[in-house]
């Protein structure tokens, strides 16, 4: 099955892997713009009044913006459809129901980092559990918040294996950014090796997993909607 996925993907991005990429970059350029401004790059002391401010800003108006990145599984997941995309797209989640989009985001965030806190290895599997929660979003708006992450968990039962194998092969970029990040003296430099190796990888991860999507949310009406 991940082999067929990995084919379809192929197939479907095939002709616009660049302009995804592109956009990813423009996404993170858009997230990321405010590390910029970063007074410890400049000189300012790291538990300074002026960088705890600017890191509590950073935070708030990162989840503000979060939304771009469910308007680009949006798009990934039409072009996976044959539908038309441009990247005005990616703004689609920040015009409608924003509020509830950017609830999306935090309660991912906050349920990603307590598991990960318990263990690395429950923090990966609920990485799985939650990655279909934007597809449902877009496809299910008249679900919450909570009801869209518990039926991606619904979804992905059983499947986390095949989700792990499917993403496999970008792995060690990912882990090549985190290395550099956590290595690296210079903020602005680990910022950005972590964000270019996201980059790079992300509209191969999201396009894999919106075809997973699919067959996997055809499967799960068809075995909730088969006459008794």
């Amino acid at each position: 099955m991940v082999q067929t996925w990995t084919e379809r993907t192929h197939e479907a991005i095939n002709g616009k892997r660049g302009l995804l990429l592109i956009w990813s970059f423009l996404c993170a350029v858009i997230l990321e713009f405010s590390a910029l401004l970063d007074p410890t790059l400049y000189g300012a002391k790291a538990d300074s009044v002026q960088a705890i401010v600017f890191l509590l800003s950073t935070i708030v108006v990162s989840f503000m913006l979060y939304p771009i990145i469910i308007g680009y599984h949006w798009v990934i997941l039409s072009i996976i459809r044959g539908q038309e995309a441009q990247f005005r797209d990616v703004f689609r989640p920040m015009k409608e129901r924003f509020g509830k989009h950017v609830t999306a985001v935090i309660l991912l965030a906050i349920f990603q980092t307590l598991w990960t806190l318990l263990f690395i290895v429950p923090g990966i599997m609920k990485f799985f559990s939650y990655a279909f929660t934007y597809f449902i979003l877009r496809d299910e708006p008249a679900l919450s918040v909570r009801e869209s992450i518990t039926k991606s968990r619904a979804l992905m039962h059983g499947q986390k294996w095949d989700a792990f194998k499917l993403i496999l092969p970008f792995i060690p970029i990912y882990l090549i950014g985190f290395t550099l990040f956590t290595v690296v003296n210079s903020v602005l430099l680990a910022a950005f090796s972590l964000s270019i190796a996201t980059v790079l990888i992300r509209p191969f991860v999201v396009s894999r997993f919106a075809v997973m999507y699919e067959d996997s949310r055809r499967a799960y009406d068809e075995q909730w909607n088969k006459p008794a």
